[in-house]
């Protein structure tokens, strides 16, 4: 093995939380900029793997009034509601606990909130249809000081278009609320071979690993399998 390609100490101790400057990161950062101060709707499709998450995750960190929110497969409409409550550290402020009741509390709370605030949804591309409905109503009950963005996978406007023109109720009319969609792009090798460096692998070890892979999650995956057989590797010539 030539231990010339790799920068043992990251080897040994990779960075932790690092986000790099890329083109995605700049995108949604502009544009979640522009949904808070002017409480646009604003949906980002991108493949997986080309740092969605990651970046949304960093602008949320790093601003106040900012909310991030993961759909999961398996979550209810309620349970959304529920949790988005939460995160926002709100009570309930209605008598019972039905959707309609949630979904009335959050949007009485950030209407009443004189910053303006910005809800991103991650992973929204596993709403499903009626899940959509209940997002145009919190949308319609709080647009005058709330921003929304939605993130997810390039099916999930194939799926708003399909249900669009199938007539689904209330997609058509949140479709029309979401003000822009914006494509995202997949890493640059400029972008790829930064990320390689600040993991220790270098030289035309990382060209050919930026070469074979189009996303930094798939990136992500070798880089851990050489980072492994090289710690290896030292513990065996170390003996």
């Amino acid at each position: 093995m030539d231990l010339g390609s790799f920068d043992l100490s990251l080897i040994r101790k990779p960075p932790v939380g690092m986000v790099l400057d890329t083109n995605v990161l700049r995108t949604i950062t502009e544009n979640c900029q522009d949904a808070l101060e002017y409480h646009r709707m604003i949906a980002f499709l991108g493949d997986p793997g080309f740092g969605k998450t990651k970046s949304l995750q960093f602008f949320s960190s790093k601003k106040r009034n900012v909310y991030y929110m993961v759909v999961e497969k398996s979550m209810t409409s309620k349970k959304f509601y529920v949790e988005l409550l939460n995160l926002l550290g709100f009570t309930n402020s209605f008598r019972g606990s039905d959707l309609n009741n949630l979904i009335k509390s959050i949007s009485f709370h950030l209407s009443q909130s004189k910053q303006p605030n910005l809800l991103i949804i991650d992973e929204a591309g596993k709403f499903n249809a009626k899940q959509l409905l209940f997002l145009h109503e919190l949308r319609d009950n709080t647009l005058n000081n709330t921003g929304i963005i939605l993130s997810g996978p390039p099916y999930f406007k194939k799926n708003m278009d399909n249900w669009k023109l199938s007539g689904l109720q209330g997609v058509p009319e949140l479709y029309r609320r979401i003000q822009a969609w914006v494509p995202l792009q997949e890493p640059t090798m400029k972008e790829k071979k930064a990320y390689c460096l600040e993991y220790g692998i270098m030289n035309d070890l990382a060209e050919e690993l930026c070469d074979e892979c189009s996303d930094f999650g798939t990136l992500d995956n070798k880089i851990l399998e050489i980072r492994i057989a090289v710690i290896k590797y030292l513990k065996v010539i170390n003996k």
